[in-house]
């Protein structure tokens, strides 16, 4: 039949004449197909007549299909929700978490899901994410917790239907409680410092009970020896320096031993009128991690002692107020703890400081009563 042209392994249908092409078919040529294909290209020509074909309802893969682009998703993907609300929360939080938040949200733990559109994101998904996540309670929290926030502003913003963020459980972990020197530990490994400046830097951190982030920003405008305090109302983290952890600044008191150590510092740092403790290089630290690796690690191992952090300095700094018979308020202020805190961390401390005091006053407050009352009975 004129129109349907015949080839080796397929067939066409020959529409030039109206303004067309030879469109071809998905067909072998049978003779049951060309029979298909004639009355295929009767039912082509009567639409033409009445203006109602549509090439591509016939011949979707014909090189003269317009194409058309997919309309566009109205919902954003999971990566895009991810870094709107990064944008948002950025100036509400530290330069410090803000990068926390940014290297969670790129790290590999959301590329299965990151091109998934927020509004197809199912609470199966989400368990399954859950589920590949690492499995070490503390380092699974890490990411969850951004997770959890950058779903729930996901729902708040209309992108997600369900409030998946509810179902995002941190795991539950045993956190390491504090593991203090004695007096007499400290004493000598203070011994073991090569540096001058490592073994000042360190008993000042024993003796004042700031944290290093606190001491590598603090600065001589903020140090009163005559009055012996310091302001604390700077750290300093990822090389930048911030508020305090607490977003407070705080006045502390120092100790005889921390006020003598920034007596012999004046004599290196206090001209120079910037920050009290610098490297041997005298220049200023960029992080918490260069003292740790220059003094603090070979002095532990010089000292033949238990290896311990250096943030057992703070909880030194704890337990000694403690075991001095020092009331819990004032060390919490001077570290910058609220007093529940405080009592929540150093609690076992807190039972045994007072060397049984204060049961020695409830037990003569028992006596005292038990004889007066055995007085009375026996006047009866």
């Amino acid at each position: 039949m004129p129109g349907v042209i015949i080839r080796k392994n397929a067939i066409q249908i020959d529409l030039r004449a109206h303004g067309y092409g030879k469109e071809p078919l998905t067909l072998s040529p049978t003779p049951a197909n060309v029979r298909y294909a004639e009355r295929l290209r009767l039912e082509i020509l009567g639409k033409i007549e009445r203006g109602t074909f549509v090439l591509a309802d016939y011949f979707p893969d014909s090189p003269r299909v317009v194409k058309t682009a997919p309309e566009p998703s109205e919902s954003p993907t999971l990566g895009d929700v991810f870094n709107e609300w990064l944008k948002v929360k950025r100036p509400e939080v530290q330069h410090s978490t803000a990068h926390h938040y940014q290297q969670t949200i790129d790290s590999y733990h959301f590329d299965t899901v990151r091109k998934t559109t927020a509004d197809a994101f199912t609470f199966r998904e989400l368990k399954l994410l859950l589920a590949s996540m690492p499995q070490h309670p503390k380092t699974f929290n890490n990411v969850a917790s951004v997770l959890s926030m950058a779903l729930e502003y996901g729902h708040n913003a209309k992108f997600i239907a369900e409030p998946l963020h509810l179902q995002v459980v941190m795991r539950k972990h045993q956190k390491p409680g504090p593991d203090p020197f004695t007096l007499e530990e400290v004493e000598h490994l203070l011994t073991k410092f090569a540096s001058d400046r490592g073994r000042d830097y360190y008993e000042f951190a024993f003796f004042s009970g700031m944290r290093p982030s606190e001491m590598l920003a603090l600065k001589w405008a903020n140090v009163d020896l005559r009055a012996g305090s310091v302001l604390v109302d700077a750290a300093l983290t990822r090389g930048k320096v911030k508020g305090t952890k607490t977003s407070a600044a705080r006045e502390i008191e120092l100790t005889s031993r921390a006020l003598r150590v920034l007596e012999r510092q004046r004599k290196l740092t206090q001209l120079a009128g910037g920050v009290v403790f610098v490297g041997d290089d005298g220049q200023p630290f960029t992080s918490t991690d260069a003292p740790l690796d220059r003094w603090w690690k070979p002095a532990m191992r010089l000292s033949s002692m238990r290896q311990r952090d250096a943030r057992q300095t703070r909880h030194t700094f704890a337990t000694i107020c403690l075991m001095a018979g020092i009331k819990p308020a004032w060390a919490a202020r001077q570290m910058g703890h609220s007093v529940e805190m405080f009592y929540r961390v150093y609690s076992r401390w807190i039972d045994h400081a007072d060397k049984g005091a204060e049961r020695r006053k409830l037990d003569g407050y028992i006596s005292a009563e038990s004889g007066d009352m055995k007085a009375e009975l026996g006047g009866i």
